[in-house]
């Protein structure tokens, strides 16, 4: 079994703020679809059992309505290069790195867990809007 160093730990953990959100989104989004599918898959069943078709049953619709999200972490503040098209530096792009609080983070760095930042976001589902049908 290959070893992992603190450094390639730390590298997994610590990731821009934008791609935590992001990926918890897509998470979201694919449970989601994965529940629509579920159903989909169930009513084509349904409607497809020759024993069942007198009973007129529908398959059960989950949504998820609505997720709260709550995160400890570690923030940080680094800088990216940001180069022309001859590779010269032409500033510094402010970049806001997360690091979520478990005991790996904790114990490689040392992080005193009193100083961690706490984010909350939710994550809200709104009605597909109303498709205009030109005549």
């Amino acid at each position: 079994m290959p070893s992992v160093s603190s450094e390639n730990v730390e590298e997994v953990l610590v990731s821009p703020l934008s791609t935590i959100l992001s990926e918890m989104g897509k998470s979201i989004a694919s449970t989601q679809k994965a529940l629509d599918r579920n159903s989909i898959d169930t009513q084509i069943e349904l409607s497809n059992d020759e024993a069942l078709k007198e009973y007129d049953l529908e398959a059960t619709w989950y949504h998820i309505p609505e997720v709260d999200i709550e995160l400890k972490m570690a923030l940080s503040m680094e800088y990216e290069e940001e180069r022309d098209s001859k590779n010269r530096i032409r500033g510094y792009k402010r970049v806001l790195k997360a690091a979520p609080l478990n005991a790996s983070y904790k114990s490689l760095n040392s992080y005193d867990v009193e100083g961690s930042s706490v984010l909350k976001a939710k994550i809200v589902s709104i009605p597909a809007s109303s498709r205009v049908v030109e005549e």
